[in-house]
């Protein structure tokens, strides 16, 4: 018992001393794909550092093994004395440091994926990266500070969300998470587009690198329309807590995607800009993106920050996390007043068609989507899978369950609120909370969190509610939720229509006004 005494009252182990970490990168050879990176440590106080390759990388949720393309790793201490090392397992190095205080690594990464925000590219037309494929970390010293020195090719320029000068090539980061949250594009001076503005006293950058010539006029529709987008979505969540965002665009080169990140987004299209395209390729992503800025990059599920990347994560909540960004992203090109009302009306009939008739709607859960995410999600298929019978994706299912949940709040209130008001109730519980960790203010938010925002913004009760259409796979009621905004859904053999009610009520015109536009 007084050994148990004893042990209750010692005080807790004090926190690992941080290291001091530094990372450089390099692309010596732009035509062997091959970024050159060192990693130094000083400060160390352990006899041997462990070094790990995520093995996944936050918004791509399949594994993805990132050490494959790892080569010609050594070791040595500062004074350039080899150091023992070894593999304990694919993704983590063993270095055997003894007696010194000080190491450095340097290995290889091959890059030469197609564009996207979760593989690394290097070629002769630019360097774009992902820093969770490139940059090991130090286990047990993921919080520390890091800094970053990129030596781009000569007269080539770098751009990302921390870049603050011309010329900048030194960067410094309050820990390996926002180190590789920090997407950067690397090119030729001349051949990347800058413009900016400001919202909310909030500087906007947008870069784009264009593979041909840009037509000026869609330059300046593209920029108008990202900064339309940026009001709108601004007004769901209010302004970000930040001084500057940048949006990286890389449109014509192989390749698609769109990723979000802390302080930018990195966007991919394989479609050019031309002066008749009705929407300018980048834009539909954009406007998903940038609600990532609050929706699962700050206002996240338990499991998104801080992150494991040792292994891929299961959890329950990306229909939320992306279902519903989905779905903002979809009515901000209406509420931005970047699409008209009849296209509107198209993409939800199309969204609430997949939600009454694909498939795997009965097989899984919006929760159970989500949990599986990693079987799905980029995740390479080695084996052959029912996937179009027993999936339905979460983003389709998370924004099918807004397009309802926006609906019905704003039937029930009157149209005095709306999932604005869901969403920032979520807001309030997890980012509002104190903090949980060295990664961001807040904690991460759990279903229960969800469920209890839902109710409090539509003022009744929402548990049934959830585990039938949440936790569970039955349809909503897309004929009722139209109803209340004096709108019904057609189903033709060949397509389904939003059409408008002949002499809808007063209740149902605010109803629908509020729908289209996001006001209250």
């Amino acid at each position: 018992m007084l050994v148990l005494l004893a042990l209750l009252a010692a005080p807790a182990p004090a926190a690992q001393r941080p290291y001091h970490i530094e990372y450089a990168i390099a692309m010596p050879d732009v035509g062997s794909h091959l970024y050159a990176i060192t990693l130094s440590l000083s400060g160390v106080t352990a006899r041997t550092v462990n070094l790990q390759m995520p093995v996944w990388s936050p918004g791509r949720y399949g594994r993805m093994d990132f050490a494959k393309n790892v080569q010609d790793f050594a070791a040595a201490t500062s004074d350039g004395q080899p150091l023992r090392w070894d593999r304990v397992n694919g993704s983590l190095w063993r270095v055997f440091t003894g007696s010194s205080r000080s190491m450095r690594v340097s290995y290889r990464v091959f890059a030469n994926a197609p564009m996207s925000g979760t593989f690394s590219h290097l070629d002769s037309t630019h360097a774009n990266w992902n820093g969770g494929s490139l940059f090991l970390y130090v286990e047990g010293h993921k919080q520390d500070p890091v800094t970053l020195d990129i030596t781009p090719p000569d007269t080539w320029t770098i751009m990302n969300g921390a870049v603050a000068t011309a010329g900048q090539r030194h960067f410094e980061f309050p820990n390996y998470d926002l180190l590789i949250d920090t997407p950067t594009e690397v090119a030729p001076a001349g051949s990347l587009l800058l413009d900016s503005f400001v919202v909310d006293r909030r500087t906007y950058r947008v870069m784009v690198h264009h593979n041909g010539v840009v037509p000026e006029a869609a330059r300046a529709r593209f920029l108008r329309d990202v900064e339309r987008i940026v009001r709108y979505e601004n007004t769901v969540f209010g302004a970000p807590p930040l001084a500057q965002y940048t949006f990286l665009f890389n449109i014509g080169f192989p390749g698609g995607d769109g990723m979000e990140h802390l302080y930018s987004t990195q966007i991919q299209s394989a479609r050019i800009w031309t002066d008749s395209a009705t929407l300018l390729p980048g834009i539909s992503s954009a406007a998903h993106e940038y609600f990532h800025v609050w929706n699962v990059k700050r206002v996240r599920p338990t499991a998104l920050g801080p992150f494991d990347y040792t292994r891929e994560q299961y959890q329950p909540s990306l229909w939320v996390a992306e279902g519903w960004t989905q779905y903002y992203g979809q009515v901000a090109l209406r509420r931005a007043g970047i699409q008209d009302t009849a296209t509107f009306y198209a993409r939800m009939a199309s969204l609430i068609r997949a939600n009454l008739t694909a498939p795997g709607r009965k097989q899984v859960s919006a929760r159970v989507a989500s949990f599986e995410a990693p079987f799905w999600d980029g995740a390479p298929q080695a084996q052959p899978a029912n996937f179009e019978n027993t999936f339905f994706d979460y983003y389709t299912k998370g924004a099918g369950i807004a397009t309802y949940l926006d609906l019905f709040i704003r039937n029930r209130t009157g149209n005095t609120k709306s999932l604005d008001d869901a969403f920032n109730n979520l807001k309030a519980r997890s980012w509002n909370a104190p903090r949980a960790s060295y990664y961001l203010q807040g904690r991460g938010y759990t279903e229960d969190d969800v469920e209890r925002a839902v109710s409090d913004a539509a003022g009744v009760n929402m548990h049934d509610w959830f585990d039938r259409h949440v936790g569970g796979t039955e349809d909503m009621d897309y004929d009722a939720a139209l109803a209340w905004a004096g709108l019904r859904l057609v189903r033709d053999s060949t397509q389904w229509r939003i059409e408008e009610l002949p002499s809808p009520t007063a209740e149902q015109l605010r109803v629908r006004s509020g729908w289209l536009t996001g006001s209250r």
